[in-house]
Order: C-alpha cells, then structure tokens, then sequence
C-alpha cells in the first residue's frame, strides 16, 4: 500500500486491527451519579494472567520485580494487581505505577518493606489489569452484560475516560432484563450496548472505558474487538 504523502505513514498501519483485544470486569454496587465523577464505576480493561510465581523481591526493600512476558508497558503506567499470595513477608495488591526494566520485566513499589529475599513468588493466580486499555486504540465490536444474581431490570452503563479515571463521561446504556438465576426455563437475554463489526466502538489512544450499573448485584461486562 502506498505511503501518505501528507505523513509518511502507511495507511493500512494505522487502520488495521493487529491483536485480538478483550475485557472484563464486574459491578456490584448501584452508581446513580451521572456527572463526570460517578461513584461506582469499575475499570473495563484487558486482564492477565501471569505464569506461575512472577515477584521477586529483596530484603529491606518496597521493590518488587514483576515478570511478565512482552508486557508492551511504559515507565509510569498504572497496573492493578490482584490475586498473589505472600512473598518475602509482603502481598503485591491493587494499583501500582510501573518501571520498566526489560520488554519482559518492570517493577513496582510495594507500602511496605520485604522482610526477606525470594526470587520467585506469588502463587499462581496472579493477575494484572492494564488500566491503559490500548497504548494504540482499538476497534471493539462487542460490549454485552449479564447478571450473577437475581435482579430486577436494570440499566447497564458505560463510560469513558482521558485522563485515567479523573473525568469520567457517560456514553451509552443499555437494559438489563429482570431476571431470576438459576432457571431452567428461560435462557439470560443480557444487556448489550449496539457495537458490532459493522458499528463498532472506536476506542482512541489513551482511551479507558468503565462501566457500572443502577441496582446494587453483579454486572459482568464483557468486551472483544482488536487493538491496534
């Protein structure tokens, strides 16, 4: 494909999807606020699952070494971890800003020191949700909900973010149909927010997403497109 002459830039690299992208994430508590701070919003973001024991730390230290093959992080991101156990006397949870070392290692600065030095641990569970969502943008195809637990109807909500979660605007809502779990009779129809291949969502660099919903259950969103 030819090169545009105005940048530079080959035309097909900046408008074809390169990776799959997808996302989750579950609201449990009503968010009735729709201004640009709502209060019960949870971050729809992609979420990893890590190999087997990825900390290391050092004794003394709040440094935590973090492997994490091509993690595609840069200096001052901001992750949140979740799911580790223990290691050297501290447990690595929640948000943290990066520091990269290599494309397969970064670090993060723990509250508190390690009481020991462990070079491999963390259990096998460990999770880290990139709340930059695409460094590139993303063209996402799919946003549908579903509940966990018998609820009344409800609205699902989605909202958007260019500052990392400070200003957060509504976008679009979505029904979610009473419904009573289990049943054997009715299969769940869901929420689903209209975005599909042909009206897809396009989702800027730098671009979080968040959602929440108006009656305290459990809302599970889930998101798939392609980032770029």
């Amino acid at each position: 494909m030819t090169a545009n002459p105005a940048n530079g830039l080959t035309p097909n690299s900046i408008i074809t999807p390169q990776t799959i992208w997808s996302a989750t994430a579950v609201a449990t508590t009503a968010n009735t606020t729709y201004t640009d701070s709502p209060t019960n919003t949870v971050l729809l973001a992609p979420l990893y699952l890590l190999n087997p024991n990825p900390f290391s730390v050092i004794n003394g230290s709040p440094t935590v070494t973090v492997t994490m093959a091509s993690h595609g992080l840069e200096t001052g991101d901001t992750i949140t971890i979740a799911g580790a156990t223990a290691i050297g006397g501290i447990t690595p949870s929640g948000a943290y800003q990066v520091t990269v070392l290599t494309a397969n290692t970064f670090t993060v600065t723990h509250g508190s020191n390690a009481t020991s030095t462990v070079a491999a641990g963390g259990g096998s569970a460990v999770t880290v949700q990139d709340s930059r969502t695409s460094r590139n943008g993303a063209r996402i195809s799919r946003i549908t909900g579903l509940t966990g637990v018998t609820t009344t109807a409800a609205e699902a909500q989605l909202f958007n973010s260019f500052d990392g979660g400070v200003t957060k605007r509504l976008v679009k809502t979505a029904l979610l149909p009473a419904y009573t779990i289990p049943s054997a009779t009715q299969a769940q129809t869901g929420a689903d927010f209209g975005y599909s291949d042909s009206s897809p969502y396009p989702l800027a660099p730098g671009e979080t997403l968040y959602i929440g919903v108006s009656v305290s259950g459990r809302l599970i969103v889930t998101a798939q497109g392609y980032a770029y």
